[in-house]
């Protein structure tokens, strides 16, 4: 295989406020920082590359899956945190619970738990 490793990169305008968002808000660890133009956070076997842009292209060009253990309480903690909601816990088609929120950036960041 030509490829062993890979990992999403979402580009932001603010890199403190981006990091802090994955580490304080969603329990990520800052795993690597280069001054002041890229960071990368981790949860678990997860790496998360946070790059600092001068101009941020149009928000929602990406998304990233986490899964809970509870959706609807992750969603009322983040919500009381100030965390912008993009959609609202619901049951899918295909067996899980799931909702999403937006990342300073505004990129998704989808909930999901297994039922």
């Amino acid at each position: 295989m030509p490829f062993r490793d890979a990992f999403p990169i979402f580009h932001t305008a603010d890199l403190e406020r981006a990091v802090a968002f994955y580490r304080d808000r969603l329990g990520f660890d800052e795993r690597y920082r280069l001054e002041s133009a890229f960071a990368v956070v981790g949860l678990g076997e997860l790496d998360l590359g946070l790059a600092a842009v001068e101009e941020l292209e149009p928000p929602g060009r990406a998304s990233l899956w986490l899964y809970c253990d509870d959706v609807d309480m992750e969603v009322e903690a983040l919500r009381a945190a100030g965390v912008e909601i993009a959609r609202e816990p619901e049951d899918m088609d295909w067996g899980e619970r799931m909702a999403a929120v937006h990342d300073p950036d505004g990129n998704v960041i989808s909930l999901g738990q297994r039922r």
